[in-house]
């Protein structure tokens, strides 16, 4: 993803080149550039970034001290104090809400559910909390949701959305859930997606994401201990295809719904697109780990051969999910037409989609695999070169390192081997980039010819 600047700097020069063909006027022009300086800068959040880590600090203070002074202070007092400390915030938050302080009033709300959580962790022990901590995290989940959509709180529902997750997971070994426990994972899910898409921020958009993965994670996984009785190490090589297929779709879809997305009216409509934005990088990069953890089992793992691959993929979540991801790469292909970034992306989602079922498949084609690794990090870093998007080039990057580094590790006692493999790795990298600089330049060629015509 392209940072601030460098957008800036191409919508200048595309103001240029729309002032000298005549299609907006000068006007036009003074209205994007004044609206373009009124935007926040990245330094601006600076004072914001500081006051919510003084925020916590603060509702650490609290915590420590109640924690040092656990005998002194008598058990109404600790009750009490927490409940004033719970209703100053909040009114104290109201109070700013309404003279329009919102940013102030999202602190101060963040440091009640802070209070809240280390009132249940603290005051708790007297009412044998320690027996039931999945309690005690779903009981923090509700409280923190509550004070969000109450308060509109950015920050509460991100403490909330981690309440969550780790109320699943403490429920989830083995997993084993009730249709009561799966109801209120899908509703937590429901409640933190909406405030979202009604108040987004990137923290809430990643985290709501991080949130429905375990959610997913949670189903399949109790789907499979049910079905099947697999081993720990088993139960990994039938949850990476999951993941990889929940990556593909998050990043298909993802793109497919973010223009589509912007079409809704009001805070949730721009709340939707952003959502898909980062659902699609999200998602790329559950692929890549997912790809990556997929060579290093290859290499240090073994398949129980008791447990049959068409086994492992008859699960039918999986199979709707590859559908799912398959059905939305295609229309992706199909919507970028002539977009060279959008097709390479396309491609290296197929490939990394592929490592996980080459692994269950053919766990002993070692070649295959670490082939397969390397051609789809190779693909995404040509996409991000090719669509200027760093975090795209950045994740391929990354990859190819991982990827060499490792396959250097496990290859290190047999010098002939490594000399071939890295022979080839190296005459396929230099191929790309010479194929790549090809075609970047007769972009540039055709798009200079479209403005001088």
């Amino acid at each position: 993803m392209m940072d601030r600047s460098h957008y800036r700097k191409l919508l200048e020069a595309d103001l240029v080149r729309w002032l000298e063909k005549g299609w907006i006027g000068t006007e036009g022009a003074g209205h994007i550039r004044a609206e373009l300086a009124a935007a926040p800068q990245a330094s601006s959040r600076l004072p914001a970034l500081f006051a919510g880590i003084g925020t916590i600090c603060l509702a650490l203070a609290v915590a420590a001290f109640v924690a040092a002074n656990w005998d002194a202070i008598p058990r109404p007092a600790k009750l009490a104090g927490i409940a004033v400390l719970l209703l100053g915030a909040h009114g104290f938050a109201a109070a700013m809400a309404a003279r329009g302080r919102e940013g102030i009033a999202d602190l101060a709300t963040m440091f009640a559910t802070l209070v809240f959580v280390s009132g249940m962790s603290l005051v708790g022990q007297m009412y044998h909390l320690p027996v039931d901590w999945a309690g005690g995290a779903l009981l923090i989940a509700i409280g923190a949701l509550a004070a969000a959509w109450i308060c509109g709180s950015r920050a509460s529902l991100v403490a909330g959305a981690i309440a969550a997750i780790t109320w699943l997971a403490w429920i989830g070994d083995p997993p084993r859930p009730t249709l009561a426990e799966t109801a209120i994972a899908l509703a937590l899910l429901a409640l933190t997606a909406g405030h979202v898409l009604r108040r987004t921020s990137l923290a809430g958009r990643w985290i709501v994401l991080l949130q429905a993965s375990a959610v997913y994670g949670w189903l399949f996984a109790a789907l499979l201990e049910a079905r099947y009785t697999l081993s720990s190490s088993d139960m990994e090589f039938a949850v990476l295809p999951a993941f990889a297929g929940l990556g593909a779709v998050l990043v298909a879809w993802g793109r497919v719904l973010a223009s589509r997305a912007g079409r809704l009216a009001g805070d949730t409509g721009e709340g939707a697109a952003r959502l898909a934005g980062s659902a699609d990088t999200y998602g790329l990069l559950l692929l890549a780990g997912t790809a990556l953890l997929s060579l290093v089992l290859g290499f240090f793992d073994a398949l129980d051969k008791g447990v049959a691959a068409r086994d492992l993929l008859s699960v039918w979540p999986l199979w709707l999910t590859l559908v799912l991801a398959l059905a939305g790469l295609a229309l992706m292909f199909a919507r970028a037409s002539g977009d060279q970034a959008a097709q390479a992306l396309a491609g290296a989602v197929l490939l990394m989609l592929a490592c996980p079922l080459a692994l269950i498949m053919a766990p002993e084609a070692r070649v295959v695999l670490a082939a397969l690794v390397l051609g789809a990090m190779v693909a995404t870093s040509a996409a991000g070169s090719l669509g200027d998007n760093r975090g795209w080039s950045a994740t391929g990057n990354v990859g190819i390192a991982a990827a060499l580094f490792f396959l250097l590790y496990v290859t290190v006692g047999s010098l002939l081997g490594q000399s071939v493999f890295f022979l080839v790795a190296g005459i396929v990298l230099v191929t790309v980039a010479i194929v790549a600089a090809r075609r970047m330049r007769r972009q540039r060629a055709g798009t200079a010819t479209g403005d001088n015509t």
